[in-house]
C-alpha cells in the first residue's frame, strides 16, 4: 500500500505546490533532498511564481524582513552583516554572509543599493604591490559593479564594467571620468515583470584624470555626469538633461522608479524620473514652511514599500513625513515620542546631548499584520527596533560605531544570473 509520503513525491503537481508554501531559506534548504526537488526549485518558473505568491501576500509591497549592514571591516572583508528585525542579539553575534566568493581577485566589496532582493554591488581588483600613485588611481578605475542575490549561490551574479568617460569637446581634447569614490548608482528591477530585466542608473562626479594634459587640469572643473545601464541593450548610454544646482550625489533615495534628493531648501528638493530621464520637483514639506527651517535637519530620507518617508528633527518628539502616491504633497503620517519608549519592564531615558542617536532605517508593516511598524536605531554602539506601537525598544545587534552603510534586506529567489 502506497504511504501519502509516496504520493507526494510521486505527484510533480502536488510537490510543486508544497514547495511553492516554503519561505525562502527553507525552499533553498529543500533543494538539497534529491535532484528531483532540486531540478524543481533551480526552475526559473517555479521561482518566479514562488516570488509571486509571496508579493501577492502583501499586495506586490512587501516589507523588509532584516537589515544589511557594512562598516569599513565588512568592506575589506567583502562581506555584510544580516541584522533581523525580530530577533533579539544582544551577545552580538552578527550573522555574516560573504559577498564574493574569489577573495583573492577583489580587495573590498561595497553594497551600493539593494533592490527587492537583489544587491548592487562596488567591487574593486586587488593591486600588484609595488604600485605608484598614478596606478593605483587607474585601479580604481577598473571596479565592477556586482548584481547578486545575497540569499542563493554567488554563482547566480553579474558583473558590470564601470561607464566609460566622457568628452568635452568635438575635438576630443577634454576627457572626463567617473570617479569611483564619487558616484552613487541605483538597482531597478522589477521581479513581477517579464521577461526578467534591470536597469543601473548612476550618479557621479566626473573629474580629468590624475596626469591627463596635467597643464590645463586645473582649467577641467568637476562636473556631475549621469548614466544608465539596461540589460535589454547590454550597453551604458549617456543621460542628457538639465541637472539642478547643487546636487548632492551620495544623498539620494530610490523609491519607485525615481531617485529623489531632498533638501530644506525647496529649490534643491528633486526626483529624477528613471523612465521619463528627467529631474522635477518635490512638493514642500509643511514643517520646513511654517516654522524656522534653521532648526531642523534631515535626520532620514527613505523607503519602505514603495513609500517615501522623512524626519527632520532631532528631538526626540517628532513627525514621520509620508510622499503621497501622486508626489502631490507631504503629509505627517506618524508622531513618535522617544519619552515613552520602554524595554518592557521599565521606562527608558535618553541624554541627547551626550548620547544621540541615528535613524537607520523606518520599517511599515500593514495595518492587518501582528508586527508593528518600527523605526531602526542606532545609539551607543547598539542598534535597536523601536515600535510605533506598544513603544517598546529592543536591542537587535551590538556594532563598535555607526555603520558605513544600511540596506534593506528582503530574501527571493530570482536572479539575473545564469
Amino acid at each position: 500500500m502506497e504511504s501519502p509520503w509516496d504520493t507526494v513525491i510521486r505527484d510533480m503537481d502536488l510537490l510543486t505546490e508544497i514547495l511553492l508554501r516554503l519561505p525562502v531559506k527553507q525552499a533553498i534548504q529543500c533543494k538539497c533532498v534529491c535532484k528531483k526537488w532540486l531540478s524543481i526549485i533551480s526552475n526559473p518558473k517555479f521561482r518566479y511564481s514562488h516570488t509571486c505568491r509571496l508579493y501577492s501576500k502583501y499586495n506586490n509591497k512587501p516589507p523588509p524582513t532584516a537589515l544589511l549592514v557594512q562598516n569599513f571591516g565588512d568592506t575589506k572583508a567583502k562581506r555584510a552583516s544580516i541584522v533581523p528585525f525580530h530577533t533579539n542579539n544582544n551577545n552580538a553575534n552578527k550573522i555574516f554572509f560573504h559577498l564574493d566568493l574569489d577573495r583573492r581577485k577583489y580587495m573590498s566589496s561595497t553594497i551600493i543599493h539593494s533592490c527587492n532582493g537583489l544587491l548592487l554591488c562596488n567591487v574593486t581588483p586587488t593591486p600588484n604591490s609595488g604600485l605608484t600613485t598614478f596606478e593605483s588611481f587607474m585601479i580604481r578605475l577598473e571596479s565592477h559593479f556586482r548584481i547578486c542575490n545575497p540569499a542563493i549561490s554567488n554563482d547566480h551574479c553579474v558583473y558590470l564594467d564601470y561607464p566609460l568617460g566622457d568628452v568635452d569637446s568635438p575635438c576630443n581634447e577634454d576627457i572626463y571620468i567617473f570617479d569611483p569614490l564619487d558616484l552613487k548608482a541605483y538597482l531597478v528591477f522589477e521581479p513581477l515583470k517579464q521577461p526578467l530585466s534591470y536597469k543601473v542608473i548612476l550618479f557621479g562626479e566626473m573629474e580629468a584624470p590624475f596626469g591627463h594634459y596635467y597643464s590645463r587640469l586645473n582649467q577641467l572643473k568637476p562636473r556631475i555626469g549621469i548614466r544608465l545601464y539596461s540589460s535589454e541593450t547590454s550597453c551604458w548610454s549617456s543621460v542628457v538633461c538639465n541637472l539642478p544646482n547643487d546636487l548632492r550625489v551620495p544623498e539620494g533615495v530610490y523609491c519607485n522608479g525615481a531617485v529623489h534628493w531632498f533638501r530644506l531648501d525647496d529649490d534643491n528638493s528633486v526626483y529624477f524620473d528613471v523612465n521619463r530621464l528627467c529631474f522635477d520637483k518635490l512638493p514642500a514639506v509643511p514643517a520646513c514652511v511654517d516654522s524656522n527651517s534653521e532648526l531642523l535637519g534631515v535626520k532620514y530620507l527613505g523607503e519602505c514599500k514603495g513609500r517615501l518617508h522623512l524626519i527632520l528633527s532631532d528631538s526626540l518628539e517628532f513627525d514621520i513625513w509620508e510622499l503621497e502616491e501622486d508626489y502631490s504633497s507631504w503629509v505627517a503620517r506618524y508622531r513618535v515620542n522617544l519619552n515613552r519608549m520602554h524595554d518592557g519592564e521599565s521606562a527608558l531615558c535618553w541624554n541627547l546631548s551626550s548620547n544621540p542617536f541615528c535613524v537607520l532605517s523606518f520599517v511599515l508593516r500593514q495595518e492587518e499584520e501582528e508586527e508593528d511598524s518600527m523605526l531602526v536605531l542606532f545609539q551607543d554602539g547598539k542598534i535597536m527596533s523601536y515600535s510605533l506601537k506598544n513603544y517598546g525598544l529592543r536591542v537587535l545587534c551590538k556594532l563598535d560605531r555607526v555603520p558605513r552603510s544600511v540596506h534593506h534586506y528582503f530574501e527571493t529567489l530570482l536572479s539575473i544570473g545564469n
